[in-house]
């Protein structure tokens, strides 16, 4: 046989692997294009939305193998409302007042595109909004925090949203050394004295969890005197007491609380949202999410107050409640 012949036969031999392998991979090409990538925002690590966007994400992607989400981190509810009205994000964790100054092109989103892209999916929980300290500190009033570095939150958050306007409604706004930092650096930096204080949206939150299991957590009341002033100044939020528990040694707290809501961009698609929110709102699957973080334990359709802000409830969602009978207009 010459070397003709063998270059030959040993071609003709290879080309069948080829052409499976080809097909393999176009194959997989073609698994790959059918599932959808849908990025959610969150917050930075050691924030309540980083903790419960991980767990959806995980439960979703896991259960639901046509969508791929992918956790997103950023500063936070504020930040997830600007990328949402940029098209940066497909869904978010975004304040109940945030929705609506979007809406109005208000605040922090006056510059940024009006928010009628904005749906609702559904209340994922009701944030507070407190001071942490060590229990040795000096702290035991807001009024305290005069001249005290206070972290306000991380740089685009909600938490930055909140801890301004509780500040200014109390007048405390400019006696305070303000700081910027994520929440895990946050806690540690009140655990090494860095800094005094600092500001924390929504319980439980990693970083205070962590503190109190520590060093320890003192948790600064508001008086009632103190939370009619910030209702008044600012409606969107109401006064609640954080039950005992929640933290190591912390007994129940009055402070401002608001609504937060599951948000999506109006372009992710009705059959994605409807197969999503039927798939998490499944008891089993509920008592999952409440057991990888007690925030979702709150998830509720809520879509008689998410539609009172202005925007709609998106379609898949409402498809969905509208069968299960839990629709309220």
């Amino acid at each position: 046989m010459n070397l003709l012949h063998k270059r030959i036969i040993k071609t003709l031999l290879i080309l069948p692997a080829v052409v499976i392998a080809l097909n393999v991979s176009m194959t997989g090409s073609a698994f790959s294009q059918d599932k959808m990538n849908i990025s959610f925002g969150g917050s930075s690590p050691g924030g309540m939305m980083y903790y419960l966007v991980g767990a959806a994400g995980n439960v979703i992607t896991r259960d639901l193998p046509q969508y791929n989400i992918t956790q997103v981190t950023t500063g936070g509810s504020t930040e997830n409302c600007k990328r949402l009205l940029k098209g940066e994000l497909d869904m978010g964790i975004v304040y109940g007042p945030h929705v609506y100054m979007a809406l109005n092109q208000q605040g922090p989103f006056k510059d940024f595109p009006k928010g009628t892209m904005l749906r609702g999916v559904a209340k994922a929980y009701e944030g507070a909004s407190y001071v942490v300290t060590l229990p040795d500190s000096d702290i035991k009033s807001m009024n305290d925090l005069v001249g005290k570095t206070v972290a306000l939150g991380p740089p685009g958050s909600g938490t930055v949203f909140n801890s301004s306007n509780v500040l200014r409604a109390l007048g405390l706004l400019e006696k305070v050394k303000p700081r910027m930092m994520s929440f895990a650096d946050a806690g540690r930096a009140v655990e090494n004295k860095q800094i005094d204080a600092f500001f924390q949206s929504s319980a439980p939150a990693g970083a205070v969890v962590k503190l109190a299991e520590t060093k320890g957590a003192y948790v600064v009341p508001f008086t009632d005197e103190e939370m009619d002033k910030i209702v008044k100044e600012y409606p969107f939020y109401y006064s609640a007491i954080m039950k005992e528990g929640v933290y190591k040694g912390v007994p129940a707290t009055q402070m401002p609380y608001l609504t937060v809501y599951w948000v999506a961009h109006e372009r992710v698609p009705e059959q994605a949202i409807y197969d999503i929110t039927k798939h998490v709102m499944k008891p089993e699957v509920k008592k999952e999410l409440g057991d990888a973080h007690k925030g979702w334990k709150q998830m509720a359709p809520d879509t008689k107050r998410f539609a009172g802000l202005g925007s709609p409830v998106h379609p898949g969602a409402e498809k969905y409640y509208k069968e299960a009978g839990v629709w309220e207009e």
